[in-house]
């Protein structure tokens, strides 16, 4: 195996030059740059990253813990934020907690073995063993002890969506969003629907489930035996709109004429081509670029906001009139 003495004699260079070259730190003329790309090449030089992290006291790498790989929106911004990592030289640790704070805990100790240089974290349970130095950073979460955290504006577009049923007719709007052991932004979702009932002072037909991924047909067939006459709905997740699309198909309803499903989060369309769900769209590209950049402002002990808020849209579709 090459190394790294080889490829400066192979360039006719010194052992430093070739260091200098390959970090990218200090200059090298691009005579020598030139040479010693063709010397790597030819030799089939590999660096030793292990080496240049001891150096460098980073391990190059970050982690993103999510509930499920399952679930498209988890998938998508495991896609997004390593696409962001991959343009800076990151590698990306995925950790699929399948929801068990146990396995939360091990991850967290990522950090403290310098395994990774940070961890992006989305999690349904509290934990109090995190502590407020550790370089962490949140998508809708809040972990408290100043962990910052990225969301969409969840509330304003809820309160649209809702509002949109109501434009199209609809006139018994029931909500089903999925519970959380932690505070969430999640939950400004249903906050929204209560909100717009009030003050429409329409009748509320609400349903915050306590469920795991991939339960969401059971939740939207309890649902519709509780109640069986709601024209519109609104719901905290893609997931649950495409389910409530297929319980309401089951007991006979025309999806949109007799009920209107309104979703949340954008991302079935890649998963799923029918129906096309009018939905709440998150930029998900946006939220994984701006949680990599706050994280990366976390592992360099820089200032950041706590809170940072990405425009989510109303995308219509298929299941409204």
């Amino acid at each position: 195996m090459a190394t790294i003495k080889d490829v400066a004699k192979e360039a006719g260079v010194g052992v430093g030059t070739v260091s200098r070259a390959l970090s990218g730190n200090g200059c090298v003329s691009d005579d020598a740059k030139s040479r010693i790309d063709a010397a790597v090449k030819k030799l089939d030089f590999v660096p030793n990253q292990s080496a240049r992290n001891l150096k460098t006291q980073s391990s190059a790498a970050v982690a993103i813990s999510v509930p499920t790989v399952k679930h498209p929106f988890f998938a998508k911004i495991i896609y997004c934020v390593e696409d962001c990592l991959s343009k800076s030289g990151y590698r990306l640790i995925v950790v699929n907690s399948q929801d068990e704070k146990s396995k939360e805990i091990k991850i967290l100790e990522m950090i403290r073995q310098a395994r990774v240089d940070g961890i992006i974290f989305i999690t349904h349970h509290a934990h109090e063993y995190i502590d407020g130095n550790m370089p962490i950073v949140s998508v809708d979460r809040h972990l408290g002890n100043g962990v910052p955290f990225v969301t969409s504006n969840n509330y304003d577009a809820s309160r649209k969506a809702v509002e949109y049923l109501i434009e199209r007719g609809a006139t018994k709007i029931g909500c089903i969003c999925g519970s959380t052991k932690v505070e969430s932004e999640v939950s400004m979702r249903y906050k929204a629907y209560c909100d717009v009932m009030e003050e429409r002072g329409l009748e509320r037909y609400l349903e915050v489930a306590d469920f795991k991924h991939g339960e969401e047909m059971d939740v939207t067939d309890r649902y519709f035996k509780k109640y069986p006459d709601v024209d519109g709905l609104f719901v905290g997740s893609d997931m649950l709109a495409n389910a409530a699309y297929h319980s309401a198909m089951l007991l006979g309803k025309n999806v949109p004429r007799d009920l209107q499903i309104v979703g949340f989060d954008g991302v079935m369309d890649e998963w799923c081509p029918h129906p096309k769900l009018t939905t709440v769209t998150q930029n998900i590209e946006a939220i994984a670029e701006a949680a990599v950049t706050v994280l990366f402002k976390r592992i360099r002990g820089e200032k950041c906001e706590n809170k940072t808020v990405i425009d989510a849209a109303l995308k219509i579709g298929e299941t409204t009139r």
